[in-house]
């Protein structure tokens, strides 16, 4: 009975993490199209992402290390968005974003503790920086396109940055694997959750103003 049981259990856990996971890439390639990429162009990168995320991670320098799906592939689509913005005030606004959500998130990872639980926000310390990153990347940019490249290289330069500041203290060895998760990493979903909020607020402006 009790076996039984565990393994029921077992199941459902199963079925909903599958669940949530599926929700997951649909709303990741949902943000894909709504950057003016094609259906099958976002596809394409979802894709590229899920596998290239579960190949081994490729040795840089020390004890650097980089994640195809989560660093590689949205780092050209981020490369992609900066080159096509409408405008020079967009290209600008974007890399504006994207350096000031580097230096708030480099500040909340020093300052907030490494365990979860004792912030007065209960979130993990691996994910805080991603949320925090997605509201100020959109708070500034105040756009799709500026809201993804902001909060994904924000986190993705804080992960450099600890990288390097090992290096000076003579901790080289220790490993940092840029995009670590892949499409499940705090860098994607720090550019998932900004857009997404894009998404909310935007539409929310929207119906307020037809009132």
């Amino acid at each position: 009975m009790l076996g039984d049981w565990c393994a029921l259990r077992m199941n459902a856990v199963a079925r909903l993490v599958l669940l949530l996971v599926l929700i997951y890439l649909g709303l990741l390639e949902r943000v894909l199209e709504r950057m003016r990429l094609s259906r099958k162009g976002a596809l394409v990168i979802l894709v590229a992402m899920v596998l290239g995320g579960g190949l081994p991670v490729i040795p840089v320098v020390g004890g650097l290390k980089i994640n195809l799906g989560g660093m590689l592939v949205p780092l050209g689509v981020v490369i992609y968005l900066v080159i096509t913005a409408d405008s020079g005030v967009e290209r600008t606004r974007t890399l504006i974003t994207l350096s000031a959500t580097t230096v708030v998130v480099w500040i909340i990872d020093r300052l907030l503790p490494l365990e979860p639980g004792l912030f007065i926000l209960d979130v993990d310390p691996l994910y805080l920086p991603a949320i925090v990153a997605a509201a100020v990347a959109y708070g500034l940019g105040r756009s799709r396109r500026a809201s993804f490249c902001g909060a994904f290289t924000g986190v993705l330069l804080v992960d450099l940055a600890a990288w390097g500041e090992n290096v000076v203290r003579g901790f080289g060895d220790i490993t940092v694997v840029l995009g670590g998760g892949g499409v499940f990493g705090a860098a994607v979903i720090s550019a998932v959750l900004a857009v997404l909020l894009a998404e909310v607020v935007g539409e929310v402006r929207e119906r307020l103003q037809r009132v």
